[in-house]
């Protein structure tokens, strides 16, 4: 299973693979066949890689893609480019992403392209209706992906902002 866009191949790492996510030494890159690209894997996302994607991908074996990394790969130079996720499954057909971009990739439109290939995959989808998003207050970069997919602002918090596409 994957999403291919123009520039990009969008996979679901499998529970082995997330564990190769997490070494972080080129093992992911050589499984996948691709070009090693180091990863800053921050507090957050070692924190989600702990203690919800590998802890949740086993329990869900059917529908893993909905509790797992997704890797952005950029095609021409066949390498990670950056991470996209859903955070579980659709509820009610609402279901909440998640996405980040390796920093010498951001500002290339990468994510913006990720975004629209997760949306067309969820249209296609009978258990999707609405994508929901929440980015950090100020964060314009994340904000600017998500109106270029034509997400609207449905709720802000004191410290983010809450996001929706109807799909």
């Amino acid at each position: 299973m994957f999403i291919e866009t123009k520039r990009l191949l969008i996979k679901p790492l499998s529970e082995e693979q997330l564990r190769l996510y997490v070494a972080n030494d080129g093992s992911l890159e050589r499984e996948l066949g691709l070009k090693h690209t180091p990863k800053d894997i921050g507090p957050d996302l070692a924190d989600a890689l702990e203690n919800y994607f590998l802890k949740l991908v086993p329990l869900h074996k059917e529908q893993y893609y909905f509790y797992t990394l997704w890797a952005i790969v950029l095609k021409e130079k066949q390498t990670l480019a950056g991470d996209i996720c859903f955070k579980g499954e659709p509820d009610e057909g609402e279901v909440e992403i998640g996405y980040g971009t390796y920093s010498e990739y951001q500002q290339m439109g990468i994510m913006s392209e990720a975004v629209a290939g997760l949306v067309n995959w969820s249209r296609k989808r009978d258990d999707i209706t609405t994508l929901l998003a929440e980015t950090e207050k100020g964060n314009q970069a994340s904000e600017k992906v998500l109106e270029r997919n034509l997400f609207t602002r449905d709720c802000q918090g004191r410290d983010n902002i809450w996001w929706k596409l109807e799909v």
